[in-house]
């Protein structure tokens, strides 16, 4: 097997509640030959004396706070290695990942080939792990095909390993990105590039409160800002290379746009939308939903996914009737004009209703409803990319 060097960075900020799960993954890997280096960005909390009782075992730099980039750019720069992946503090790499993505590697004359893969999701709140197989929802050649993973959000930024001779390509990470700094460099090393996707889990990445998307509210601005960035870089060609409906593509991006970042004005994306020619009329998903037969629908779980849904249904004509939450302090919501109901509400519609799951924890909440009886349950993923074969008709 390659015993090339394998350079594992973990940018740490008072992290000290999930640390030692990051540093212990990266440890108990199977893989032999790896250097950690641990990269404390100014931490106030126990975090250094913590790092320093691993001693040799991991390569530790501590540093003025910076942000993320600046830790792990400052990593990169003390790096040995010929491949780099990178380690969320409060997430885990599963004990094989960097040993199947080298063993991978060897079966290609191009070593420098990015490859990535599925992950699973710990919510702490639910103490549940959801699987994400992004093979069920996409084909393998979407996966690998340039920065389409990025663009659809399938793809953890901790499950790549890369090659040292992209950051030469392509510089490191943009120290003026606090909050999407990984996704940039990503679709600065991906785009235009075939990937190579493995279906078994990388990592584990934990969904808490404390989590930077949830504590920092400029992360939705952030994330608009990079899209139109993107939407901007690629020509219609290269968009085409990737969406058989552009059309749908540009709603899409429309509807994660809107979703982070409720204020945001769609018509940058519509503007887009109305240059492209006319792509006639794809009834599969209307078709696809009327085979259930049920008189209402309703999306399951209030937050990024739902609302991103209900936007793609109903530009295409789809409308709702409600959603619903497991969270009771989201009862009564409105959003879009429909409201958030109990589930025992939901329940007494349960033989007439579709419930479309659109949330992390799919997995459990599908276990959920089977148990309560919900005769007509499907999810979010596993129609997204039927969704995006439609383009918008409204």
């Amino acid at each position: 097997m390659n015993e090339s060097l394998i350079s594992i960075i973990i940018p740490v900020y008072n992290g000290m509640n999930y640390i030692c799960d990051a540093i212990d993954s990266a440890i108990n890997q199977t893989y032999p030959n790896v250097e950690i280096i641990v990269v404390n960005d100014g931490s106030t909390d126990n975090t250094e004396e913590i790092c320093l009782s691993y001693g040799d075992r991991i390569r530790y730099f501590s540093k003025a706070n910076g942000g993320v980039a600046t830790a792990l750019n400052h990593g990169i720069r003390k790096m040995r290695g010929e491949y780099f992946t990178w380690l969320a503090h409060d997430d885990m790499f599963y004990p094989n990942k960097l040993e199947m993505q080298i063993k991978t590697i060897e079966q290609f004359a191009d070593k420098s080939l990015i490859i990535h893969g599925n992950y699973d999701l710990l919510s702490v709140k639910y103490d549940a792990v959801s699987h994400i197989k992004q093979e069920d929802n996409y084909s393998i050649e979407q996966l690998e095909n340039s920065v389409f993973p990025l663009l659809m959000g399938t793809m953890h930024a901790s499950t790549p390993l890369i090659h040292i001779s992209h950051f030469e390509r392509v510089g490191l990470f943009d120290e003026s990105l606090p909050l999407t700094q990984d996704y940039d460099l990503l679709f600065r090393m991906m785009r235009g590039e075939k990937t190579l996707f493995l279906q078994e889990p990388l990592l584990i990445s934990r969904l808490h409160e404390h989590s930077g998307k949830n504590i920092d509210n400029r992360f939705g601005k952030a994330c608009v800002e990079q899209y139109e960035r993107f939407i901007d870089l690629m020509s219609y060609s290269e968009v085409s290379e990737m969406f058989d409906s552009p059309r749908a593509f540009y709603c899409r991006i429309a509807a994660m746009m809107k979703a982070r970042f409720d204020t945001y004005n769609t018509g940058f994306i519509n503007t887009r939308i109305a240059e492209l020619l006319d792509e006639g009329v794809n009834t599969v998903l209307v078709d696809y939903i009327s085979a259930y037969h049920c008189k209402k629908i309703c999306i399951f779980g209030v937050g990024f996914h739902g609302k991103v849904l209900q936007f793609e249904l109903s530009s295409r004509g789809i409308d709702i009737d409600y959603f619903c939450d497991n969270d009771s302090e989201k009862y009564g919501l409105i959003i879009n004009d429909k409201v958030c109901i109990p589930l025992i509400e939901l329940e007494k519609y349960m033989n007439d209703t579709l419930i479309i799951i659109a949330a992390d924890v799919s997995d459990a909440i599908k276990v959920q409803l089977s148990a309560l009886g919900f005769p007509h349950v499907i999810t979010k993923k596993s129609i997204d990319n039927l969704i995006l074969t439609c383009p918008p008709t409204c």
